[in-house]
């Protein structure tokens, strides 16, 4: 290739193994609600500027997926009757499927904390289970990714893990998780799959144990200072309001502060759902349990998500910062407010609006694109459209990673800029030159490649 064209590609390859390297760790799945609520009861959901707007149900963040797994690890139907294990589509991680036979994976074994790990998953591995050797407890995170705020009792799809125990079964239906307790090492983290609350006991109680293995997920340690008080965790692709309320609010007022914020330049910032808040929580620390490096006026106290009870709609979820327990309080009660925003939340939607600090993106289709802030350029379509087509797999993919990874960062952002400026030269030159186009390609199939491994 001519020297040119060198780099227009190398430009187009960092924008894309950018992507790569600020890509997720391991998104966190949808607290799985889709109800609307107000201080006590179910309602219609809210429009924008209503009271109530805002909550759980009015932002799907990857919604939560399963798949059937048989004892070769092989894929099966969601109509199958009988399957060994389940993988999470979102996360990637594969967990044991229990089962009512009195084997070793019967739902109604319980196990104290040593013995899960030294017995139960330690017989999994010899056993090879699954064709698989490397079975584990769940971290307190990847567990806590498992429980579906919509129902209760037990608070997990059933379709996919039929026999987890509910408050009808059993006096506390906890599942152990490998995450033992900051403040006190005598005690492990749980979660108890009644209604989902996240607690830590005693290592020698008697616990439920579900093995999961495939990588893991977290800890979601990895920041960025913005400067402009906010921070983002290129580990979920989420923005988070660096200095949370120093006031407490009700649920109500939590809602309605974090939908009319306008900080660093965006306002669409949000209440956290439940899951989003806790993916926060540094679970070896204590009081508070968190970065404060980054999060330095956190309170070791309570803070509101946006998730409501589903077994008393009077109440909400919130995450103490003490600690890291996930549990309830009324919603006319007092608790702080961390806003988030950015990550994966939405329905993909192939014309969108971006706002990226003093830069504004505005892409339909492959109709005309306006880029403006220093520069102005308009762009007939872009690279990836003129490969794949306008509406392929392959484009929307490299739209997720522009919309909901590359945005999330100052980095990512001048990566964009940059790329819509070159944009047109690189249409042209693959308009003018087949064989360029076929670099391109290849270049784009490599990168689409690894991030779908």
């Amino acid at each position: 290739m001519r020297k040119i064209e060198v780099v227009f590609v190398t430009l187009f390859a960092l924008l894309f193994l950018s992507s790569i390297a600020l890509a997720v760790n391991c998104p966190v799945p949808d607290t799985g609600q889709t109800k609307c609520y107000d201080d006590d009861s179910m309602i219609t959901c809210p429009n924008s500027g209503e009271a109530f707007y805002g909550q759980d149900a009015q932002y799907t963040c990857n919604p939560q997926s399963y798949t059937k797994l048989d004892s070769n690890g092989d894929d099966l139907p969601d109509t199958s009757t009988e399957w060994v294990m389940v993988r999470d589509n979102v996360t990637g991680l594969i967990w044991e499927n229990k089962t009512d036979d009195g084997s070793i994976h019967d739902k109604d074994k319980t196990y104290l904390w040593d013995e899960a790990q030294s017995v139960f998953i330690a017989t999994l591995n010899s056993q090879n289970f699954g064709g698989y050797s490397d079975w584990r407890l769940p971290t307190i995170m990847e567990l806590s990714f498992l429980v579906d705020r919509n129902s209760y009792n037990p608070s997990i799809n059933t379709t996919y893990f039929p026999n987890t125990l509910g408050i009808s079964s059993s006096e506390y239906v906890c599942y152990w998780s490998s995450t033992t307790h900051a403040g006190d090492p005598r005690g492990a983290w749980n979660v108890d799959f009644d209604y989902g609350y996240v607690s830590a006991y005693i290592k020698f109680y008697g616990y439920y144990v579900r093995a999961v293995r495939s990588g893991q997920c977290g800890p979601f340690d990895n920041f960025i200072d913005n400067g402009d008080g906010t921070v983002t965790n290129t580990d979920t692709g989420l923005m988070w309001q660096q200095y949370g309320t120093i006031e407490t609010t009700t649920w109500q007022e939590a809602l309605a502060y974090c939908e009319n914020l306008d900080l660093a330049g965006y306002d669409d910032w949000r209440l956290p759902n439940v899951t989003e808040l806790q993916s926060l929580v540094d679970y070896e620390r204590y009081s508070p349990t968190i970065n404060t490096t980054y999060f330095p006026n956190t309170q070791s106290s309570y803070y509101w998500s946006s998730t409501t009870i589903a077994n008393d709609t009077s109440y909400a979820w919130n995450v103490d910062f003490l600690d890291g327990y996930v549990g309830n309080y009324g919603k006319s009660d007092g608790h702080y407010v961390r806003a988030v925003r950015s990550g994966q939340c939405g329905p993909f939607d192939s014309s969108t609006t971006t706002t990226i600090a003093s830069t504004t993106t505005t892409i339909s289709g492959s109709t005309t694109s306006t880029i403006s802030g220093s520069t102005t350029t308009t762009v007939q379509s872009c690279p990836s459209e003129q490969i794949y087509g306008e509406y392929s797999e392959q484009t929307e993919l490299l739209r997720y990673l522009r919309d909901n990874v590359l945005s999330a960062t100052p980095e990512g952002q001048e990566l964009i800029r940059l790329y819509y400026e070159w944009s047109p030269m690189i249409v042209e030159m693959m308009n003018e030159d087949e064989g360029f186009k076929k670099e391109v390609k290849e270049m784009i199939d490599g990168v689409l490649e690894v991030f779908g491994e």
